[in-house]
């Protein structure tokens, strides 16, 4: 009878120890689920890599979907290294709409209106300084910096908050080259030095047969040459070695949160959507600076094998992160690709309607609520880099209104309804 007693009690405590096993589980997954949904981001921040860092502190997550979450907050501090003749004026335009719109402080060029680089904060050879951009009141930080400046890490960091995103677009060299050769109508600027380029039926093939017979032996950047690789602050070290080449490379994959690609912009930009936690109508874009009038020129591979010789930072550059924007779509689900059809389609839309002096409505979608874009968000949409410069210089009290109307005749963009939360 008492080993019978013993063997009950024994039973007993057995399932009293499997209860309290059971509950304590049950209470790790409980807290575990509370601390994942309410662990404040600064805790999270001490546990994250250093790119998914800087999302966090904007109140972003990677895997968040297209529609926005109601605890995503829009980054709003931004550098964009704005590279020659890479599809940067479009997007430069999108980031400056968007911080016309938000009422944010802009890192704008201090040098005299409308001279010839009046657009430039820094020129190769020039380092970054306060004293570069116009000094904003006391107290406030620089939000956004898109006008071109040369890449140098230290000194964009003792200028941009430092939760700054960073951010920049390629183009595939070969095409940029041509592009940056009609552009600056280099047949003309070289036909002093070689007149044979006046009547050249190809003056870049002519170009590309001789280039030191253009440029010295000891030019290895300019307009027409690496000119991605020294927009993100590559040096000749880079050119003259492929291991401070790949290093260099590398340091701008870590230190930008996304590089774009011109041949995959749409992409690019909803990517970007879902990194900064924007909503679409912050990506929409009208293309600037496109050379519809340039002529159709054929070119041979040695063309080519002739030009990658000549720029192969540039190919090593665009190679590298063509092959990261691939791998970030290739991880994306068909919603991303679902989306990326009702993104493009949005973009003919408000095209045409901006074109037609029409207003357009965008329906309530499961990637983003209804809104209208207005005559209003189209001045805005089809406004240039320069007439945006122009603006903000005007808005910053740099210029007068007399100077602004001197080169903007029309009305200035403070006095429109776009722009009333200013």
């Amino acid at each position: 009878m008492h080993i019978r007693s013993i063997n009950i009690n024994y039973d007993v405590m057995r399932m009293i120890r499997k209860i309290k096993c059971c509950c304590l589980c049950v209470f790790t997954m409980c807290l575990t689920l509370w601390l994942i949904f309410t662990l404040p981001l600064d805790h999270i921040n001490a546990i994250l890599p250093t790119k998914s860092r800087d999302l966090a502190q904007h109140g972003i997550r990677r895997d968040d979907p297209g529609r926005l979450p109601p605890f995503c907050d829009p980054a709003t501090n931004l550098a964009f290294v704005k590279v020659h003749k890479a599809g940067s004026s479009t997007v430069a335009t999108l980031l400056q709409r968007f911080g016309i719109v938000h009422g944010l402080n802009f890192a704008l060029p201090n040098r005299p209106f409308h001279d010839k680089f009046y657009n430039y904060i820094t020129r190769p050879g020039e380092i970054l300084t306060r004293d570069s951009v116009v000094p904003l009141p006391p107290g406030k930080q620089y939000n956004i910096l898109l006008n071109h400046a040369i890449y140098n890490r230290t000194a964009f960091r003792q200028l941009m908050p430092e939760n700054t995103v960073y951010l920049t677009i390629l183009r595939e060299p070969f095409q940029q080259f041509v592009s940056a050769f009609e552009y600056y109508n280099m047949a003309s600027y070289f036909s002093s030095m070689v007149p044979s380029v006046r009547n050249a039926s190809n003056p870049i093939s002519l170009y590309l047969s001789d280039p030191h017979a253009f440029e010295g032996e000891s030019t290895l950047f300019s307009y027409i040459r690496n000119k991605q690789s020294e927009d993100l602050g590559l040096t000749r070290a880079a050119y003259d070695s492929p291991l401070v080449l790949n290093s260099s490379i590398n340091i701008i994959d870590r230190e930008f949160l996304l590089v774009m690609i011109v041949e995959r912009l749409d992409e690019s930009l909803l990517l970007l959507k879902r990194e900064l936690c924007w909503s679409v109508k912050d990506i929409l874009y009208i293309s600037k600076n496109a050379n519809t009038k340039k002529a159709k020129r054929s070119f041979t591979p040695s063309d080519h094998d002739n030009h990658r010789k000549l720029n192969h930072p540039d190919y090593a550059l665009y190679g590298h992160f063509l092959k990261v924007l691939e791998n970030k779509l290739d991880a994306q689900s068909a919603d991303f690709f679902s989306e990326l059809k009702q993104f493009q389609f949005l973009l003919k839309g408000v095209k045409q309607a901006c074109l037609t002096t029409a207003s357009f409505y965008a329906a309530e979608s499961r990637w983003h609520d209804s809104f209208n874009v207005t005559q209003e968000d189209c001045k805005l949409l089809l406004m240039s880099v320069t007439a945006g410069l122009d603006y903000l210089l005007l808005r910053a009290g740099r210029i007068t209104l007399q100077e602004y109307q001197k080169y903007r005749p029309h009305k200035p963009l403070w006095q429109e309804k776009t722009v009333h939360n200013l």
